[in-house]
């Protein structure tokens, strides 16, 4: 998607030189037609470039289906247009030429209102191509589909492996009020979903000041770990009916259940969306940005990526902000030794942070990234394939005010990637055009297959790795 972003700026600089320069342009190319072997010349160097791209773009397959390559053919037809009119109607281009220039103004301002719509088309838009009906929950040529849950934002493995823990989120601002979650269990033997045991106990791995007397609760981003004393400790970003963080003991009787041990109080001016936890039961999470945040002004900061957000430490006492992590919307977060990789889904990059020297060392550029899975040396991330305009136009319930209750079930191309978790280089890419999914949040690699989640699906699918 980078070609749309090139696409912007070149239109925009284009349209703004065409408004303030037109009639020296014009002048310009009056000049070169007015000379028979010049415009020859000319004609041949934009003439044969343009050729060349069109063959290129023209053997992508399926290449009207994308903004970039469909303004990349009109570029390429554009340029050899010309390259024949300063070829072989040479007089006729003189004519064009001097007319456009009595007009003055006129044709400078309207080059310039086409080639503000065209930046903002290939800023707002990628994906233009066909969406595939998924409401049947069949299987796809690529995806294993397992239609039992309700919005699978994350998922992690139990100890044994045997099954998943699955959040089931309850949506976020400003999308959509916070409505109650679950947390459930994916069964990876026979593929359907088992309710998980929840019982309060006592809080003794939270903040003291932070209680609740009920277990409703809206999930979002979660993670396992060991902590000191050898029992696992969940930690739960919620944000229903309270914005917190929950830790639960997960133990083994005769099948995986919860115990509540306690959890922390969010300050009003943090919204955050994913977490780590430390065996000490510390924990370095995603402040995305402030709850109040408008649609609108989500979208600006899509469009020009600027930071809306940092990673917080909650030192078991206080949450710090890493100021060095300051970015557009950070995701997914996840740690492997003094190494911290975030997700920021609005600046489109995975970065690592080395916590002792507090500076970024590594990032990779993908679009809208979301949760991160770190698997013996490889980190799993999701990729948006698309952009924000594309759901607008593409499926139904999902607008500018956010999304409606009774949203259509839509299939939007997305990415899976393995990067590699020395220096965040690509390892492998998986991509998905025609698909039985959408809106992909988190790829956890189990055995040969990889199993992947959504915010906004009844469904997990899976693929062979």
């Amino acid at each position: 998607m980078a070609l749309n972003y090139f696409f912007t700026i070149l239109f925009l600089a284009l349209g703004l030189s065409t408004l303030f320069f037109g009639r020296a342009m014009f002048g310009f190319f009056l000049k070169i037609a007015n000379d028979d072997e010049l415009s020859k010349r000319v004609g041949l160097a934009i003439g044969i470039p343009g050729l060349a791209l069109l063959i290129f773009i023209l053997n992508i397959e399926n290449w009207y289906f994308r903004v970039w390559s469909i303004v990349s053919f009109l570029f390429g037809l554009g340029f050899f247009l010309r390259g024949l009119f300063f070829i072989f109607f040479r007089k006729f281009l003189v004519s064009t030429l001097e007319k456009m220039i009595a007009m003055g103004k006129v044709v400078s301002v309207f080059a310039f209102l086409i080639m503000l719509c065209l930046s903002l088309l290939t800023v707002s838009r990628d994906y233009v191509g066909p969406i595939e009906d998924i409401s049947d929950c069949s299987n796809g040529p690529k995806l294993e589909v397992y239609c039992v849950l309700s919005n699978p934002e994350d998922i992690l493995k139990t100890p044994d492996e045997k099954y998943f823990i699955v959040s089931e989120f309850g949506g976020i601002k400003p999308y959509e009020e916070p409505k109650e979650g679950n947390l459930a269990l994916f069964n990876l033997s026979t593929k359907m979903r088992e309710d998980l045991d929840i019982r309060l106990g006592s809080n003794v791995w939270g903040d003291p000041k932070c209680q609740r007397d009920d277990l409703r609760i809206g999930p979002h981003g979660i993670d396992l770990n060991k902590r000191y004393d050898g029992s696992y400790q969940l930690a739960v970003v919620n944000h229903y009916p309270q914005e917190s963080v929950e830790f639960f003991e997960l133990v083994f009787e005769e099948n995986w259940s919860l115990i509540w041990r306690g959890c922390v109080s969010i300050p009003e001016k943090y919204y955050i969306n994913d977490i780590t936890v430390e065996s000490s039961g510390s924990f370095f999470t995603t402040h995305m940005y402030p709850k109040d945040i408008s649609i609108n002004q989500l979208l600006s900061a899509a469009t020009f990526k600027y930071p809306t957000g940092v990673v917080l430490f909650w030192n078991k006492f206080k949450f710090e902000e890493l100021s060095f992590t300051n970015s557009g919307q950070p995701n997914g977060i996840a740690k492997k030794d003094n190494i911290l990789y975030v997700a920021n889904n609005l600046s489109d990059t995975v970065k690592a942070y080395d916590l002792i020297k507090k500076e970024e060392v590594f990032s990779y550029s993908i679009n809208s990234p979301d949760n991160l899975v770190i698997d013996n040396n490889s980190i799993w991330v999701t990729s948006l394939n698309h952009e924000v305009f594309d759901v607008i136009a593409k499926c139904d319930g999902y607008t500018l005010e956010g999304i409606e209750e009774d949203h259509m079930i839509c299939s939007l191309p997305f990415k899976v990637i393995e990067l590699s978790a020395k220096d965040l280089t690509p390892i492998s890419i998986f991509t998905f055009n025609k698909n039985k999914a959408a809106f992909p949040t988190v790829a956890l690699p189990v055995g040969d297959s990889v199993f992947v989640g959504s915010f906004s699906l009844d469904r997990l699918v899976s693929f062979e790795n």
